[in-house]
């Protein structure tokens, strides 16, 4: 359990390092080198050696990125992966605030949730004009974030292809309303088996490929799910639906 917080901390910090880095040198977000080359971006299971960040990069992060992450208890791994990997090493320190953007030099700083709500489903983010707006005044009112992402829960179980579009029209709304602000997909955990694990499989492939076909930024929380490093080999996890090899949360997580 331990290397499965760790995990999801590690890979967060190697994405942010890499919207730092991807950002043509100068002080302007990945959106506009995404905009500009139409490239995908994605961080999975492959990017969890934390060694393998150069302590400069660490300290860029720490100066200039500041995170909008919402999220309800699943998102809640790569906080407390965070927390663990600061706790252990002081180079990795990091702040969050339930509802506000806290200060800090030498932290990565993250607005935790919504302004006045820290569990955030789905219509408190994207999928009603309410939750929208909930996400534009936290934007609004905090100039300084350049990063924001949202976490799905368990809703890829069940969502339709028309559901997950809905997710990906807001999440293109925002782009085009905040263009300093670098927005991240996720796909959801694979904890789900038989059909729900099937379709939550479909919805998430969904994702990944308007990410590629769009040059988007993908955080892919389902892959993590999937792949456990034992001794540095991996192995991913899958189960057998309808002759299909299905990708699944591995039994170390569970």
């Amino acid at each position: 359990m331990k290397q499965f917080f760790f995990r999801f901390g590690t890979v967060l910090l190697v994405f942010l390092c890499l919207i730092l880095t991807a950002s043509c040198g100068n002080s302007s977000p990945l959106a506009s080198a995404v905009a500009s080359t139409g490239t995908f971006y994605t961080i999975d299971h492959s990017c969890t050696v934390l060694s393998s960040i150069p302590a400069q990069w660490i300290d860029s992060v720490q100066a200039d990125v500041k995170l909008h992450y919402a999220h309800t208890s699943h998102g809640g791994q790569l906080v407390t992966g965070l927390q663990r990997i600061g706790d252990s090493d002081t180079a990795y320190k990091m702040k969050t605030g339930s509802g506000y953007l806290p200060d800090g030099n030498g932290y990565l700083c993250i607005f935790d949730g919504q302004e006045g709500e820290s569990y955030i489903t789905t219509e408190l983010f994207w999928e009603s004009a309410e939750g929208m707006n909930f996400t534009r005044d936290v934007l609004d009112n905090n100039p300084s974030i350049n990063v924001c992402m949202w976490c799905w829960c368990s809703q890829m179980d069940y969502y339709g292809e028309s559901e997950v579009q809905g997710y990906l029209n807001s999440m293109s709304t925002l782009e085009s309303e905040y263009p300093d602000v670098s927005f991240v997909y996720m796909t959801g955990n694979a904890q789900a088996t038989g059909s729900d694990g099937y379709n939550r499989y479909l919805r998430n492939q969904q994702v990944r490929q308007y990410c590629r076909n769009n040059g988007r930024i993908l955080f892919d929380f389902a892959d993590l799910d999937c792949w456990y490093s034992n001794s540095g080999e991996w192995e991913q996890h899958t189960y057998n639906f309808n002759g299909n090899r299905i990708p699944s949360e591995h039994p170390e997580y569970y």
